[in-house]
């Protein structure tokens, strides 16, 4: 794995592009006269320096305003306030804009328009911009970088960044990152390992080549970013139970409940899966293929209990969706624990590790208790490993049966093992990339292994 390390600093890049037009011309009326009150005790006499606030953003950019306006952001300073921790500069500084920095938030009464985590928290300040809108080169920088977010979503309160950085999608995987470099598979693998592609191709709608990346240093490069699945600029409505008026602005829906399908098309189809199915789901692969295994990334259709099939193949498993996926928040349930700060000794979990914590078992009213959910899930993935053992151990020598890519026989070779043991193999292939050794669907993951067992029965191993 390749891991990236650059803390930026403060408000030095943007997080999204400004997607509102640019005015041809400068923007007339833009700095009202210092010392004009908004309302009583709160004003901008002190509005003076680089930082020139949210609402001066949205005399060209309103719609992305407006939808910022909803999200809880921009009423950060009340949270402070509400709690009696509004002059704390431990906590002021994330809650407002440029807070210690020349021209940045000071008091309500003299620069309340920095009141706010506003745009200029994340996009820089904005006044050299917005008197010379056609000047390109005062334009804020384009970033899709975590460390934007790590700025203040970081510690002992809010690990979010921290977590996130010890986690896999803060990593850039070996092997595509080195062909994006090259110049090879962005439009195959950037849809799920390359930040830069999602950015451009999916929020840009650009059209990229595959050698867009072409040069890059790996250690530049983007893996899942925070911004991939949440929205900066607005409240999505996509959880089901945000807490304390949040709404963890996702950028698709935390629960998703398809109907299972056996089409190679759906299966495939990321528009039917919930936010993790976006990346966690089949690339197509069916028993007919001997080049490669199932793609690792089938939990979406696993969860449901499903599986891509050639057209006018019979069922080799009858679907079965999860019993899991009646979880309130299906896979953040297990894989996105959260728990507020409750001292230094119990310090907040964010979740963003994405490890499964069992505690989620219980507190999610599945489970009667922690020690029961713990028994369970061990007997279930002690069976299943022994399914995939007794499996691999009947079909023998792998140079026999293995994919080509695995060490299995030629192309030609492959044309000549029977459709029963490709079968086999694939159905063995499915439950085991999955991962989880069937907590996904537990008797999904058993009913495929049984039908491998007893194909293997009928035709003598």
């Amino acid at each position: 794995m390749f891991s990236r390390s650059r803390m930026l600093s403060n408000a030095a890049l943007v997080l999204l592009p400004l997607t509102a037009g640019l005015l041809t011309i400068g923007c007339p009326g833009l700095f009202p006269e210092p010392n004009e009150p908004n309302e009583p005790n709160k004003g901008n006499s002190g509005l003076t320096g680089k930082y020139v606030g949210s609402e001066r953003c949205a005399t060209c950019h309103n719609n992305v305003h407006f939808n910022w306006s909803q999200t809880l952001h921009a009423r950060a300073l009340e949270t402070l306030e509400n709690i009696g921790q509004d002059k704390n500069a431990n906590c002021v500084g994330c809650h407002v804009v440029g807070f210690g920095q020349p021209g940045g938030f000071v008091d309500r009464a003299t620069t309340d328009a920095l009141a706010g985590v506003g745009c200029e928290s994340c996009h820089g300040p904005g006044r050299d911009h917005v008197e010379n809108v056609n000047d390109e080169s005062l334009r804020p920088p384009k970033s899709i970088a975590a460390e934007i977010c790590g700025q203040c979503h970081t510690g002992s309160h809010h690990p979010n960044y921290d977590d996130w950085a010890t986690s896999k999608h803060a990593r850039v995987t070996e092997t595509p990152a080195e062909e994006f470099t090259e110049g090879l598979a962005l439009n195959n693998c950037g849809k799920c390992h390359s930040g830069d592609f999602f950015y451009r191709a999916t929020l840009n709608n650009e059209t990229l080549a595959d050698n867009a990346l072409q040069g890059v240093p790996v250690e530049e490069l983007h893996a899942v970013e925070c911004a991939i699945c949440h929205n900066p600029h607005a409240r999505t409505g996509n959880a089901p139970t945000p807490e304390d008026g949040r709404d963890f602005q996702l950028r698709y829906p935390e629960v998703a409940n398809p109907t299972p399908t056996n089409d190679v098309r759906a299966v495939t189809d990321p528009t039917r899966f919930n936010l993790c199915g976006q990346c966690h789901h089949d690339r197509g692969r069916t028993w007919q293929d001997s080049a490669r295994p199932p793609h690792h990334s089938n939990q979406a259709n696993f969860y449901i209990g499903e599986m891509p099939l050639p057209e006018d193949s019979d069922l080799l498993v009858q679907s079965r969706v999860s019993v899991h996926s009646f979880a309130v928040e299906q896979c953040a349930t297990c894989h996105m624990y959260r728990q507020d700060f409750q001292s230094a000794q119990a310090p907040a979990i964010s979740g963003h590790t994405f490890q499964v914590n069992e505690s989620s078992c219980a507190t999610s009213g599945c489970h009667p208790s922690l020690g029961q959910a713990l028994a369970v899930k061990a007997t279930l993935q002690t069976e299943i490993q022994n399914r995939l053992n007794d499996i691999a151990n009947r079909l023998g020598d792998p140079a026999t049966w293995e994919y080509t890519s695995n060490g299995g026989p030629n192309a030609a070779g492959q044309r000549n093992l029977p459709d029963w043991l490709k079968q086999v193999r694939f159905l063995y292939y499915y439950v085991l990339v999955d991962g989880s050794l069937g907590i996904h669907n537990p008797a999904y993951a058993r009913d495929c292994l049984v039908a491998a067992q007893d194909l293997l029965t009928a035709n003598g191993r």
